[in-house]
């Protein structure tokens, strides 16, 4: 049996970070989005499964044969054990100069050495969050989630689709979800209810402890993620909290802030009303 599992969450919520930590283990490869966005779409469900397996089978010739794989890379490389790039702050500017790459120029060297049953990891926040009812069936599935204020003034902060309050990548595959943001016409309302799509779509597919909190990635260097590998233990990076990134503009993370007091969200099962205001408050 391939150890394979499927890492998801919230657009700006730790992902990266997450596949991070995770090449810092022995015998571990976390890949950044290789897949297309749009590869699976139309397809049938066991199309749809298989295709998957297909691509994780295809990762695993390539790094044991060749020591490559498709990732969006950080110095074209995926940074083995030992790698001197620790920081989230040092990750987060590199991740804010890439361009978009032809899939051919996507490809990035695998430095470590690794057994022939090497656990793999593929992230993919949009896609496998629509996927999960399916991809839950053949793969341990996880999810990382982030405090929602924080993850709004990202959104805020970043031309990107969610921005607009659109997620073209989960669109693809969730026709309901794709209908509903089509009907609303206030941006801010369209990030909101996408907010809530993610998170009530982590609380109905997973195990509540197969969804974890970037804020105990940080506060822990790591350890947290010791529920997707025992390996995680050894973990002890100086990670910085980026909630309230100077970045974010104050005066909007209060506008939002308010609006997402006014509502109730699956995003409560894991974020207390307390810790909303509490972040709403040191923003000032």
């Amino acid at each position: 049996m391939k150890r394979n599992f499927v890492l998801t969450g919230l657009p700006r919520g730790g992902t990266t970070l997450t596949c991070h930590l995770l090449n810092q283990l022995p015998d571990t490869v976390a890949l950044h989005e290789p897949i297309s966005p749009g590869k699976f779409a139309g397809l049938e469900e066991e199309a749809v499964l298989e295709g998957v397996e297909q691509f994780y089978r295809r990762m695993r010739r390539m790094i044991r044969h060749r020591g490559v794989a498709f990732s969006k890379p950080i110095r074209g490389r995926i940074m083995g054990h030992g790698s001197n790039l620790s920081r989230e702050d040092e990750i987060r500017r590199r991740e804010t100069r890439k361009v978009r790459r032809k899939k051919s120029e996507k490809k990035v060297v695998i430095e470590k050495d690794l057994g022939r049953n090497f656990l793999l990891g593929i992230k993919s926040p949009g896609m496998f969050s629509a996927l999960l009812p399916l991809l839950k069936r053949r793969f341990p599935c996880y999810a990382i989630v982030r405090n929602p204020l924080a993850v709004l003034a990202s959104w805020e902060s970043y031309d990107r689709s969610t921005r607009a309050g659109r997620q073209p990548s989960a669109e693809k595959y969730d026709a309901d979800l794709r209908h509903t943001l089509d009907s609303i016409e206030d941006r801010v309302e369209r990030q909101l209810y996408l907010l809530s799509w993610y998170f009530e779509r982590f609380v109905r597919e997973l195990p509540e402890a197969h969804v974890i909190r970037y804020e105990d990635v940080v506060s822990s260097g790591g350890r947290a993620l010791s529920v997707v590998t025992p390996a995680a233990e050894s973990l002890n990076e100086p990670l910085s909290n980026w909630n309230l990134n100077p970045a974010y503009d104050r005066e909007r993370m209060r506008s939002l802030g308010e609006r997402l007091l006014e509502r109730e969200g699956a995003y409560l099962r894991f974020y207390s009303r307390d810790s909303l205001e509490d972040l709403l408050e040191k923003a000032y």
